[in-house]
């Protein structure tokens, strides 16, 4: 099969025909298709030998292809290579020759282009497993569930990481939410001026609450000769002459 026909391929075809054949130009197109993603990521997390780990994941690939047995090649490679990543430093497996100075060269060049950027530099400052399911779900598209195999823990809790990763990233770009400045004289102002709300709101409750006690009122009626409705009391005077007799 020749090279154009290569890329019409699946990468698990791709990895069947290799396994099959060791084709060097089935895992070359293995190879563009995944290096740079593959490697952003492992710059991300362990910059300082990102190199060296990206150099034996890619040997030992060859060496022995995977057998997926149905599983997608891009979840296989992000599982092996996270693998790879909690080896410690003595463990890491040596492809080259380079002396250590020319590996400390490779990982200070990575330090320096990730803090050369704000997000970069604010993902470098997450926890691990933060920066993990962070860089995981976000720049290299894996699902929640597999993020959440590859760290070892329930769905929720994954979605509870990520949730805390976004905002931490968020609070070391923007800073906490900022109010704006106020002098004194305008806070004291703005105090007595809700205080007098809350004093006009409170009186027109209690007159509210007068008048359903008391109940409506009926307005007096005003007589032609100046008295009003309601009839005042006799006096003694007057009682005495309705009863005299003739």
């Amino acid at each position: 099969m020749f090279a154009d026909k290569l890329c019409i391929l699946s990468d698990e075809e791709l990895v069947s025909r290799y396994c099959d054949t060791r084709d060097h130009k089935a895992f070359q197109e293995i190879y563009l298709r995944y290096k740079d993603e593959l490697f952003r990521y492992c710059a991300q997390m362990v910059p300082h030998r990102c190199t060296q780990l990206m150099e034996a994941f890619w040997s030992v690939f060859l060496d022995t292809p995977p057998e997926l047995q149905r599983r997608r090649l891009k979840n296989w490679l992000y599982i092996r290579l996270n693998r790879l990543l909690c080896t410690p430093d003595k463990d890491t497996p040596d492809t080259d020759n380079r002396s250590d100075d020319s590996a400390r060269a490779h990982g200070d060049a990575l330090h320096s282009a990730l803090k050369g950027s704000d997000v970069l530099r604010a993902i470098q400052q997450l926890p691990r497993m933060q920066r993990n399911v962070f860089l995981l779900f976000t720049e290299c598209g894996l699902s929640l569930a597999t993020v959440a195999d590859i760290e070892g823990t329930t769905l929720a809790h994954c979605r509870a990481i990520l949730e805390e990763s976004r905002n931490s990233i968020e609070h070391a770009l923007y800073g906490s939410a900022r109010k704006p400045w106020k002098s004194a004289a305008t806070l004291a102002k703005e105090a007595e001026a809700r205080a007098a709300e809350e004093n006009a709101n409170n009186k027109a409750t209690e007159e509210r609450v007068d008048k359903k006690q008391t109940g409506p009122q009926k307005p007096r009626v005003t007589l032609p000769w100046g008295k009003t409705s309601k009839v005042a009391a006799a006096s003694p005077a007057t009682a005495d002459r309705s009863v005299e007799v003739a």
